[in-house]
């Protein structure tokens, strides 16, 4: 699947799976990311240096685990000196990329992005994973409601043309195909939607419910990952030489954004406040949506598997299956060559507290 990551004013990025909050154009709202960096001092004894750390997105509250690693002192703690965040966002370098040249250690890319760099000669693994379950989902509204595949038989479905393999795929595992809907261009706008002239939209939860919420609109959401459309998304990022050489660094930045979205999913109007008042300042959110995308958000990050094993973790099962829906969109790929969970694997023993949420 690929993703469409927007910006207030339209501008959009075609990124590839690793999804990061975002605006709907059209609806009036302040989209769900930017700012400066972070921390500075040192652990006496342990000093890893500054972490650069790039984020796949821009700094809005997608990044929200981070800004409270970064505010509370988490990183600093697990032994950085300081931490520098670098942005994504439509005209910025791939995480991939600043992570093979080495102007960043860390970052959040996405499986079908790392699959295909690996296809042509790089050894990248996912490390982790923020989101247990993909954003995607068919976007109805309550009058007309789309809550099942099989609703959408006769409908009409605005659909990007970068998300179209997805909706194919997600149609072929539920027994459907294109020809059995109709499908219209999307262009992140939901005014079709609410104007009727369409029935639904493929959009991401994090995304069009929210503005249309806002707008005084019930919207119904049907979440491909309830759906055998199952995918890790918004993934941790280290190449196979990393893994085995600079083990303890790769740790020691996990270690801190696992205390830092712990200490979001405690107080997401903390981790919100810090996308608008400091991060995000510039691009003048307004905390009632920094808030909505934030919980959003964590009904990603936060399943009954992340609860049984930490944040972060992907069980094997989802491991398997984030494969199988990968090679659907003609992604193809291994377990083995997409997925290293050994360094949290690793965390999580040494610190087994870590695992109980709040």
């Amino acid at each position: 699947m690929t993703d469409q990551l927007r910006l207030p004013g339209g501008m959009s990025r075609r990124g590839l799976l690793g999804l990061g909050l975002s605006t709907t154009v059209g609806l009036a709202l302040a989209g769900c990311g930017t700012s400066t960096n972070s921390g500075s001092g040192s652990r006496k004894g342990d000093d890893l240096g500054q972490l650069v750390y790039a984020f796949s997105w821009v700094y809005d509250v997608t990044q929200a685990g981070p800004y409270m690693a970064d505010t509370k002192g988490y990183y600093k703690k697990a032994g950085f000196s300081s931490v520098k965040f670098i942005p994504g966002g439509p005209s910025a370098v791939s995480v991939l990329t600043q992570l093979a040249n080495g102007t960043a250690q860390f970052g959040v890319s996405s499986p079908t992005e790392i699959v295909a760099a690996n296809k042509n000669g790089a050894s990248f693994r996912v490390i982790g994973a923020m989101y247990q379950k993909t954003p995607a989902c068919i976007v109805s509204l309550q009058n007309r409601p789309i809550k099942t595949p099989a609703d959408l038989k006769g409908k009409t479905i605005a659909v990007s043309d970068a998300d179209k393999p997805a909706v194919e795929a997600f149609l072929a595992v539920n027994g459907l195909k294109s020809s059995d809907m109709k499908i219209v261009p999307f262009q992140y706008d939901p005014a079709p939607l609410v104007a009727g002239q369409v029935d639904g939209i493929m959009d991401y939860s994090t995304n069009s419910p929210i503005s249309l919420k806002h707008a005084g609109h019930v919207p119904t959401v049907m979440m491909f990952g309830d759906f055998k459309y199952a995918t890790v998304t918004q993934t941790y990022v280290a190449s196979t030489d990393q893994i085995s050489g600079n083990r303890e660094m790769l740790k020691a930045a996990l270690l801190a954004d696992i205390m830092g979205w712990r200490a979001n999913i405690a107080d997401p109007r903390e981790g919100a406040s810090l996308a608008v008042n400091k991060y995000g300042k510039s691009l003048k959110y307004s905390l009632k949506n920094q808030l909505a995308c934030n919980k959003a958000e964590i009904a990603l990050i936060r399943t009954a598997d992340t609860e049984k094993n930490g944040i972060l973790t992907v069980t094997e099962a989802l491991q398997k299956e984030t494969v199988q829906t990968l090679g659907l969109t003609g992604a193809r790929t291994t377990v083995d060559d997409l997925f290293d969970m050994s360094l949290l694997a690793e965390i999580y023993q040494e610190h087994p507290e870590l695992k109980v949420l709040s």
